[in-house]
């Protein structure tokens, strides 16, 4: 405990294949040199002249992750709910390591009966209902796999296969995997990421389906330093892969508008001019009527006015085919949104092209998605660090989901505005940090929650901007809902009073009930998000900016994890934190501090005791107000660092 000594009166604020050498790095031809363009597929991801390229600015000096490059075509069957697809992936091993066998991630295959998943749910006590697909074990298909052109034998352990290589492929070298395969969408009861739905009024009708396709091809596992291969199961949570570039064809019916991961190829010819203006969302704002409303499946179950069917733009005929061809670069991922009901919104940032997809009937509710999603975009970029693609997609898609320049939303302005954020803010972590998400989620999930929160603040305010109500007594009286108290501390503070407070450094998979996000698993959200709001409070607002931007930096489109974290903020501010860190990350502690009394000890001056309740320590702010409303504010170190502030600094309060 500790006794301050204060002047004034008193009120207390706390504030068979063959392994192919690979050469150089080949610089690029002279007209080329000018801008490396991500939207460009003659400007190679493994090119000296890309400047996110992990070669052309490694984390620190014996780094190294592995390069691929995805070559698929795939045909979506929207009669069966099938993808039949084609998948050309070179690989670049740049490890210190001989390989002999590879592994690949086939998420799909969690959904299915006495999968792994399926065994969590039953030590939960939770009964799964299977789709038609699901029940037989379909999830995604291998039907063959060739190495280098020679047919190879697999082993297949649910969500993970193993392939034994008949070379090994030794360092520095590469090798080219052909797969064919089929993903089957389902609607059996498993939370799930790849899902699809009706539109309205076209109940079970083909070639009106909404399609989310994520996680749907044949994915290599993430070879590193740090595990080697990372052949953890999918049991419904986060992802892990590694950055390169996709060239992707996808083909649906041709009343199909689609987004995806990258830049469209062929833009010309699968959505011109003439059709674009025809979707745009402008034409649809004010819903047609009749109309209903309903609860929104959306986030948060905001209200959304749903119409009757929507306009048909292009009449469905299932033999008329349309293949929209997109090509991604430093990416780790690939994903698509389709529904013949989209309709498109647009906005622009520093070049950098913003679209809303938003189904028809929604359209009124999304008017601003685009341009708020610009602003968010804006924001990241100058606190953080530049966004780094050409694009970024928001789509109505009943979720709340992120993929490199896509994410899937759902709700309705201005209640979608935090989820617009957070899953836009995973393209700084996740997306352009790419962490292995599945072993500590704190590092994407958690840092995009704190991301997020600073967004809508600096973007809306102090408080959340909330959807009038019918009741003129309700929009009277209606408390105002703090965004950082409802972003990130309330979370936070429910665990810690109820001494449920979780370690942030533990597996993904292995929070509670490890199912979906229930239980301890929100403290990667909220925990991790108060911790970095202390390191702020700790360091002060500049230092602190100054070494989380530099730790984005050091890492994007790298794979760091939570010893990196730390190592970069230490080298950043020269502060020794590791105290900070280890109450944070590795134990359950918590924050208690106490005024314990004032007491009066002769004119004008008072004793004020302060005592520690909780195990964690961190330095304190307090601010003193006499009774004329004057302010006098103090701080108290706990180490020998003291923070840039106006406050006056009183001896530290050091450790335990």
């Amino acid at each position: 405990m500790r006794k301050l000594f204060l002047p004034i009166a008193f009120l207390f604020c706390c504030l068979s294949q063959i392994a192919l050498a690979i050469p150089p790095l080949e610089p690029m031809p002279l007209m080329m040199r000018m801008a490396f363009d991500s939207k460009n597929p003659n400007h190679e991801y493994r090119s000296s002249f890309n400047p996110y390229y992990w070669k052309n600015r490694k984390p620190f000096e014996t780094y190294w992750q592995q390069d691929v490059h995805y070559d698929i075509k795939a045909n979506i069957d929207e009669i069966n709910d099938i993808i039949i697809g084609e998948e050309d992936l070179m690989y670049v091993n740049n490890s210190p390591d001989t390989l002999h066998e590879v592994y690949f991630h086939l998420y799909q295959n969690a959904f299915q009966p006495n999968s792994y998943l399926d065994d969590l749910n039953k030590a939960n006590n939770v009964k799964t209902k299977w789709g038609k697909y699901e029940s037989k074990g379909l999830g995604t298909e291998l039907l063959s796999i060739t190495v280098n052109k020679n047919t190879v034998s697999f082993e297949q352990d649910f969500s993970v296969v193993k392939i034994k290589l008949a070379s090994p492929l030794p360092p520095n070298s590469s090798t080219q995997f052909n797969l064919k395969f089929k993903t089957y969408w389902d609607s059996g009861s498993q939370r799930r990421r790849m899902k699809k739905f009706d539109e309205v009024g076209h109940k079970n009708e083909a070639g009106y389906k909404h399609y989310d396709g994520v996680h749907w091809y044949p994915r290599i596992c993430v070879y590193d330093a740090k595990f080697g291969w990372d052949v953890q199961q999918h049991m419904g949570k986060e992802f892990y892969g590694d950055y390169g570039s996709f060239d992707v064809e996808l083909t649906f019916s041709n009343n199909y508008v689609v987004e995806a991961t990258g830049w469209l190829q062929n833009e010309n010819e699968v959505l011109p001019t003439e059709l674009r203006k025809k979707l745009d969302i402008k034409n649809f704002i004010t819903p047609a009527k009749p109309n209903i409303e309903i609860k929104g499946k959306g986030i948060k179950g905001d209200k959304v006015v749903i119409s009757n069917k929507p306009s048909e733009i292009i009449p469905y005929v299932s033999a008329n085919r349309k293949t929209w061809k997109y090509h991604a670069t430093n990416v780790h991922d690939f994903a698509f949104t389709a529904d013949p009901s989209y309709r498109i919104g647009e906005a622009e940032w520093n070049g950098v092209k913003i679209v809303s997809l938003v189904q028809e009937s929604h359209a009124a509710g999304w008017k601003n998605a685009a341009d708020y999603t610009a602003k968010v975009i804006e924001y990241y970029s100058n606190r953080v660090g530049m966004y780094a693609y050409p694009k970024m997609v928001v789509a109505d898609a009943q979720d709340g989901m992120e993929y490199p320049m896509l994410t899937l939303d759902g709700g309705s302005d201005p209640g979608y505005r935090d989820l617009l954020a957070h899953e836009v803010g995973h393209n700084w972590f996740f997306g352009m940090v790419g962490n292995n998400e599945t072993y500590r989620a704190m590092l994407d999930e958690g840092f995009t929650q704190f991301l997020n929160t600073n967004a809508c603040e600096a973007i809306d305010g102090k408080y959340r901007i909330l959807p009038k109500s019918n009741s003129k007594y309700v929009n009277r009286f209606k408390q105002k809902d703090v965004l950082r108290s409802s972003e990130t501390y309330n979370g936070y503070m429910m665990d810690a009073i109820r001494e449920s407070s979780a370690t942030l450094n533990t597996h993904s998979d292995d929070f509670s009930g490890a199912l979906n996000h229930d239980g301890g698993y929100r403290n990667v959200y909220f925990k991790t998000s108060t911790m970095l709001f202390n390191l702020q409070y700790t360091l002060g607002d500049s230092l602190f900016w100054k070494a989380f931007s530099n730790y984005f930096n050091q890492w994007k489109m790298c794979h760091p994890y939570p010893e990196d974290f730390r190592n970069s903020i230490h080298q950043s501010t020269k502060v020794d934190l590791n105290w900070f860190f280890d109450e944070w990350m590795e134990t359950s502690k918590t924050i208690d501090y106490e005024v314990r009394n004032v007491k009066k000890i002769d004119a004008g001056k008072y004793q004020i005791t302060l005592r520690r309740n909780g195990e964690m320590q961190m330095p304190i702010d307090i601010r003193v107000l006499n009774k004329q409303g004057k302010a006098f504010d103090y701080h108290i170190p706990n180490t020998w660092f003291v923070k840039n502030t106006n406050a006056t600094v009183l001896p530290k309060w050091w450790g335990w």
